[in-house]
């Protein structure tokens, strides 16, 4: 093993991931190498070698960087596991690997969806370590832990049948009806791969609270033990509810029957914590089954929604089938239906605020000209004159 100075330039220069982002430059001291077995969550300075699928990687501030040959990055090493994308292990050793995902994870692919590309090959050029030489470990910076409340409000759970079935834009327009009317709805996504999506997403939506695994310390939860996701479960949920979030969302990534899913929808932990659930679901059996399976599990399903409300014809299907609401995105942001079926405190309702008056608030229809004063500041650039031709203005 070796263990080398990381100068600032060369920091400076690299890329830093979300994934890594609760990780601050000024902890990136050296540069670990040589006979070292990386471990899911450690920091790695890698360059790019080939293009592939990812050709950008999102920065901590959710900007996508467009990425290029040779260029450096700071990312993460974590096993993936994504139904149309990759399947991906973190290696035995500091070899090529892939970047698997954009929010910047590096692992060894071991299997892919025929709808994508290779995955981009990167080089690690060293993990990322302190002062002291120690590899830096995103679960060093996790945030600290916090009491669970002895009460908490309705926590209700968004669970798809598979991936992209729906749970983000199904959490995204909860949240939005309930924010307008003062509920401070929170929202976690307790398991998945690092990305901020879903992280923006929930801010745009009037989240209250927004957190994520990242912020309990893990790049992606695919393979973690599943006390650890019990505890980083519990921690999100506590945040949210010491943040004063009037009702908590949480996802769970993926579907129903991913590996580590299969186990947590078991586990006493997690069944404590959720008081109800809302299913995604991409067609009408898929929710049937969905369903049955959660209540099988002793959840209580309140209702569907999801791809499958795309389809006037799979919303009637559903409907017949599961005998549950089915939710489109007009009824997800509606709390007059939502607040009942989901048992939410309406209480915590206020009436809505009127929107903003507009900027402009003339009606334009039959505007009379005069009224429009024109600044008299001479503008800058090319103009047309009535003729057509180009002429410039001072400047």
């Amino acid at each position: 093993m070796w263990v080398r100075p990381l100068d600032a330039g060369t920091s400076a220069r690299a890329r830093q991931s979300f994934a890594t982002r609760r990780v601050p430059a000024s902890a990136m001291r050296t540069l670990v190498g040589g006979a070292v077995r990386p471990r899911s969550g450690d920091v790695v300075l890698a360059r790019v070698e080939r293009l592939g699928h990812h050709r950008r990687i999102e920065q901590p501030n959710g900007r996508r960087s467009a990425l290029h040959v040779d260029d450096t990055v700071v990312v993460a090493y974590a096993d993936r596991y994504a139904t149309d994308q990759f399947e991906s292990h973190v290696p035995r050793s500091l070899g090529r690997v892939q970047l698997v995902a954009s929010g910047g994870i590096a692992s060894q692919a071991l299997s892919q969806s025929r709808s994508v590309r290779r995955a981009t090959d990167i080089v690690p050029l060293g993990l990322v370590g302190d002062e002291f030489g120690r590899p830096l470990n995103v679960w060093d910076f996790r945030m600290p832990d916090v009491v669970p409340p002895a009460e908490r409000p309705r926590t209700v759970a968004v669970i798809g049948t598979s991936m992209n079935a729906g749970k983000t834009t199904t959490m995204h327009y909860l949240l939005h009806g309930l924010s307008k009317i003062g509920v401070n709805p929170g929202s976690v996504k307790v398991t998945g791969t690092g990305s901020g999506n879903d992280y923006w997403v929930m801010l745009d939506a009037g989240a209250h609270r927004m957190l994520d695994f990242t912020d309990a310390g893990l790049a992606s939860t695919f393979r973690q033990p599943i006390p650890v996701l019990e505890s980083v479960m519990t921690q999100l949920v506590a945040q949210l509810t010491t943040a004063g979030c009037g009702v908590n969302f949480v996802e769970i990534a993926d579907g129903v029957f991913q590996d580590d899913n299969r186990m947590l929808l078991t586990s006493p932990v997690v069944h404590d914590l959720l008081d109800v659930v809302v299913l995604a679901a991409s067609d009408a059996m898929g929710a049937a089954y969905g369903v049955a399976h959660l209540r099988e599990l002793g959840f209580e399903v309140a209702a569907v929604s999801g791809m499958l409300t795309r389809s006037p014809l799979a919303i009637r299907e559903t409907q017949e089938a599961t005998g549950l609401p089915v939710w489109g995105i007009p009824e997800l942001q509606a709390p007059e239906l939502v607040i009942p079926v989901l048992g939410i405190d309406p209480a915590l309702a206020r009436r809505p605020e009127p929107p903003p008056p507009a900027a402009w608030p003339i009606e334009l229809e039959g505007l009379d000209p005069e009224l429009i004063e024109l600044a008299d500041a001479e503008l800058v650039g090319p103009r047309r004159h009535e003729s057509g031709s180009l002429l410039h203005r001072a400047g």
